[in-house]
């Protein structure tokens, strides 16, 4: 019992007595006491395995805690359009896994009117949303590097390039024009500039949907370069040769109102790339 006050930088007798009160309130003895020497019961052998765990659990939790008050843990939630779903956001997600491994990031998938609803309702952090929108002032933006268009065809067997024509002789899917009306517009404006009329067959909002109808051969998408990363059965990816459709820009947003720490971590941490 000596020995054990000191390890603990105390007196022996307030550590005795702390350990009669603990079997008091037990109600059960923890050593046996005798011939001056002390042996753990069954129950304070019992009772010591416990004990243990409970303080490496309380050492975790004081460590988790002291973490999250310096932005190193906690959850952060994270809207995203389908097009950050090829190269920006995972390359993002592998940093933050490996630079902020106790930061438990929520993801979900949003158009980007959602995203600044979502943003000014408090329901998400941090989102990657198609520009341009107007901020007010009231958001951080981030400009990611624009993307080329690429265009999506039913599978044909034939390889090379496509002109615009032949993409809107398909027939276009595309995504809503409330879902992103400046970028609806260009597109749309980049037919009518080239002398080309085309119909709208279907809308859809997300990027594996406009692939699954280009598959079932219902019409031709333009979508991001990089959905080239992933490979669709029945479906091409093919260069537009003869015109330049607009860019597919990218921003990551979040609110400019004083952010957790944790947010603020993971911010800086995805806009350093």
């Amino acid at each position: 019992m000596g020995r054990a006050a000191q390890r603990l930088g105390m007196a022996q007798p307030p550590l005795s007595q702390s350990i009669a009160r603990l079997e008091k309130e037990l109600g059960v003895r923890l050593f046996d006491r005798a011939n001056r020497r002390l042996a753990l019961t069954r129950a304070g052998a019992a009772f010591l395995d416990e004990a243990r765990t409970s303080v490496l659990h309380a050492d975790a939790a004081f460590a988790l805690a002291r973490a999250a008050e310096h932005g190193a843990a906690g959850e952060v939630r994270i809207g995203f359009v389908s097009a950050a779903l090829y190269e920006h956001l995972p390359r993002r997600l592998a940093r933050l896994r490996q630079m902020l491994p106790g930061v438990q990031p929520k993801l979900l998938e949003l158009s980007t009117n959602e995203q600044l609803e979502a943003l000014a309702e408090g329901t998400i952090d941090i989102g990657f949303a198609h520009p341009p929108f107007g901020t007010g002032g009231r958001l951080d933006v981030s400009e990611l590097p624009a993307e080329a268009s690429v265009a999506v065809l039913p599978d044909d067997g034939a390889t090379g390039g496509v002109s615009l024509a032949q993409v809107a002789a398909f027939g276009l899917i595309l995504f809503p024009a409330t879902q992103g009306p400046v970028l609806h517009a260009r597109i749309m404006d980049s037919f009518t500039s080239a002398g080309i009329t085309v119909r709208i067959v279907q809308e859809a909002t997300r990027a594996l949907t406009m692939l699954s109808l280009v598959s079932a051969g219902l019409g031709a998408a333009l979508l991001p370069k990089s959905i080239q990363r992933l490979t669709f059965e029945g479906v091409r990816y093919a260069e537009i040769m003869d015109v330049t459709l607009p860019t597919l820009s990218l921003a990551m947003i979040a609110r400019r109102t004083p952010q957790p720490p944790v947010v603020r971590r993971v911010w800086q941490l995805f806009f350093e790339g």
